[in-house]
């Protein structure tokens, strides 16, 4: 699959089949992450892959909008340097779409993870101070018999300008 149709084609993945993901696939994964791109190449963020099924159901139980986590035959808890206070954001949300878009490259899907009990899931993981969890990226095939989300975009009259703010661009 080629990068721009798996930016476009990619849907989220809260249900997950009962199928393993391998270790190849979540190496590329991650890796993909690591290829984010970074202020200053500081690179703030590190990964945390969970596969053990009781750690990933705690880690579904403490994501109060990703209780979904704990079914996943995987998962990546991405962590963020608590020194980089102006771009780890930036840099780590980066690393996820990155690692969002090779997992649905590879034909696995993901759903980024918004609240947590970010301070439990830290001492569940044993996560020096330095570091805080970003965010839970839980990683699988999603369940065929599952209601897939239909994605709806705005009209790019209403998110694309030209020039200035309010002047369609030249090809709507």
């Amino acid at each position: 699959m080629d990068a721009i149709t798996a930016i476009t084609s990619r849907r989220v993945v809260r249900v997950f089949a009962r199928k393993p993901v391998t270790l190849a696939q979540l190496k590329t994964i991650i890796d993909a992450g690591r290829h984010a791109m970074s202020a200053r190449n500081l690179q703030p963020w590190q990964f945390v892959l969970v596969l053990d099924p009781a750690t990933l159901e705690t880690l579904g139980r403490l994501s109060t909008t990703g209780r979904f986590v704990g079914q996943a035959p995987a998962a990546v808890v991405v962590l963020k340097d608590r020194d980089n206070r102006r771009w780890a954001d930036i840099d780590c949300a980066q690393a996820v779409q990155n690692m969002a878009s090779a997992a649905h490259a590879l034909g696995l899907g993901t759903c980024w993870v918004g609240n947590f009990a970010a301070d439990k899931i830290a001492e569940l993981l044993a996560v020096p101070p330095r570091w805080s969890v970003f965010t839970v990226l839980p990683f699988g095939y999603a369940d065929p018999g599952a209601t897939r989300e239909s994605r709806q975009l705005r009209p790019r009259s209403q998110t694309a300008h030209y020039e200035r703010f309010g002047r369609n661009v030249p090809w709507q």
